[in-house]
């Protein structure tokens, strides 16, 4: 039987005073949710897996309080939609969970005058069966590695993202640019946002990792691979990359989930079969 193996981890860094990420991890299907052994390893078909990684912002404004909004709002939204009857209604449903998140950021900030300013990221996964789905807004990342090669299946949304989708910088150019952490978008700081929606087609050995930048700010893409390739475990993937972003200075809050799908059902990539995402851009209010 097809299924993924998942764990997640966060850690507060070496310079932050406190972690403003968050995580999510459930099985819908069952309302469970945490690392839990029904939640870490789930049967692909008959449990429908979620998972979320969010990055706060606002400092004193309660960036931790966004990020754990956007994860609780993620969880009850998506568990209202429950059972989902097909990809079209799951694809429905992480739009509306996400456009759900952003109105209770911006209405408990509105009911909190003192915490205007409050935002999260917001990078959600759901698996679908055999089809995975993310839904997007700001810059912490989802990627999928198939054999020795690792896709970045998000863009992220901010001017340095921007530039380097659009040629103006290289990737290496884009680690260094003075402007590398201004978002154009994230969850409750405007009533309209325009997340995307990735899907993949997933195969047998799939790799998937979400993860805000507080990993991808200090290590580098091939570091990353190289550690995914050396830790096949979800559970000690994570534990050497959060460690391996402290070690490399620690800059800022790093929350990592990896998502193994393994077992019979599963096709088998043909040859070195890229990753073909494919990404639509959502404006909801």
């Amino acid at each position: 039987m097809a299924r993924v193996e998942l764990f997640a981890r966060t850690e507060i860094g070496c310079v932050r005073e406190r972690n403003e990420d968050a995580f999510l991890v459930a099985n819908i299907a069952t309302g469970e949710r945490g690392l839990r052994p029904g939640t870490t390893v789930q049967e692909l078909g008959i449990g429908v897996t979620l998972i979320g990684v969010c990055d706060g912002m606002g400092g004193a404004a309660a960036g931790d309080l966004a990020s754990k909004i956007g994860a609780e709002t993620l969880y009850d939204t998506m568990m209202a939609a429950t059972p989902l009857g097909d990809h079209a209604s799951a694809r429905e449903a992480m739009l509306s969970a996400v456009a759900a998140a952003n109105r209770a950021i911006l209405d408990y900030a509105r009911s909190h005058p003192g915490k205007r300013g409050m935002g999260t990221t917001l990078t959600a996964a759901l698996v679908y069966g055999h089809e995975l789905y993310l839904c997007h807004v700001g810059d912490s990342r989802g990627y999928l590695r198939r054999g020795r090669a690792l896709t970045q299946l998000t863009t992220d949304h901010s001017v340095v993202g921007q530039m380097i989708a659009s040629g103006q910088l290289t990737a290496e150019q884009g680690r260094s640019y003075e402007h590398r952490n201004v978002l154009l978008q994230a969850l409750g700081v405007q009533p309209v946002i325009q997340p995307e929606l990735v899907h993949v087609s997933l195969r047998a050995g799939d790799v998937l990792l979400m993860c805000s930048d507080g990993l991808t700010g200090p290590l580098e893409d091939p570091r990353v691979l190289e550690l995914m390739l050396k830790y096949q475990d979800p559970v000690r993937c994570c534990r050497a990359l959060t460690e391996a972003a402290c070690a490399a200075g620690g800059p800022d809050n790093v929350t990592v989930a990896v998502a193994r799908f393994v077992g019979d059902g599963l096709p088998i990539p043909q040859g070195r079969e890229p990753v073909t995402p494919d990404r639509a851009s959502h404006t909801l209010q």
